[in-house]
């Protein structure tokens, strides 16, 4: 009876360890704490997993978030500036695409970050969008913040977007 139940405990060590080969990791804490005026919103970006708006200066954001190991099996580059590329090339095709300022620094909080702003002229809109992209990255993911709205956003709604980048708690 001993042996069969040593060998029914054995049995079920080996295959415990032989299913557990490998861990994904899915998904890590995060917050963004947003100035005054700033609520959570949708539909300013089907990748996103937070957006936020402020209605009344009529700016938008949303983060999306990207796991280092499946860029890796991808053959996509995760440091600051390729990243930023892969970032920016979803806009450039549109019409009146304009690269503008771009910095790397440091957050309120210590965290490093590459910010560039662009435009672009949205036909859908009639207008033209400008935004500001940071780039962060933790040990298991990469983030891309994105702060846009129309006309004079950037001068408007500096010290917001200011705010939200250098409130955004990321684990490092």
């Amino acid at each position: 009876m001993k042996k069969i139940l040593l060998t029914f405990t054995l049995m079920l060590c080996l295959m415990n360890n032989t299913n557990a080969q490998s861990t994904i990791i899915g998904s890590e804490n995060f917050s963004v704490n947003l100035p005054v005026g700033y609520q959570r919103t949708i539909g300013t970006n089907d990748f996103a997993t937070v957006q936020w708006e402020n209605e009344e200066t009529s700016s938008y954001g949303f983060i999306i978030i990207e796991n280092l190991d499946e860029l890796k099996i991808s053959n996509i580059a995760d440091d600051f500036a390729s990243y930023m590329d892969i970032s920016v090339a979803n806009y450039s095709s549109n019409p009146k695409f304009k690269s503008l300022n771009s910095k790397q620094f440091k957050t309120s909080k210590g965290r490093e970050t590459l910010q560039k702003q662009i435009s672009y002229y949205n036909e859908e809109l009639e207008a033209t969008i400008y935004l500001q992209i940071n780039i962060f990255k933790t040990k298991n993911f990469i983030y891309q913040v994105v702060n846009f709205g129309s006309e004079d956003f950037l001068k408007n709604s500096k010290e917001h977007t200011d705010y939200i980048v250098n409130n955004i708690d990321l684990p490092f």
